[in-house]
């Protein structure tokens, strides 16, 4: 009885391989897209960086001067 039962092969195994390979191979695929993907984001391109900042000092100034001198309002009390 026992040989009878080992030696037929359920249609539930190869099944259960042929989604199992399917599968890991979708795996692989996403795993190997989003690492690439992750690669190219950390790359760092030099021409980005070359740029230079003007900034116009004079009004830089202005606007510092003005913020530390203004006038704070006061709280008035209602009687």
């Amino acid at each position: 009885m026992l040989t009878k039962t080992l030696a037929k092969i359920d249609r539930y195994y190869p099944i259960l391989a042929v989604v199992v390979i399917g599968l890991t191979v979708l795996i692989i695929f996403t795993l190997r897209g989003i690492f690439t993907s992750f690669n190219t984001a950390s790359e760092f391109d030099p021409e980005l960086g070359g740029t230079t900042l003007k900034i116009d000092k004079a009004s830089l100034d202005e606007v510092y001067q003005k913020v530390i001198n203004r006038k704070v309002p006061v709280l008035t009390q209602t009687p």
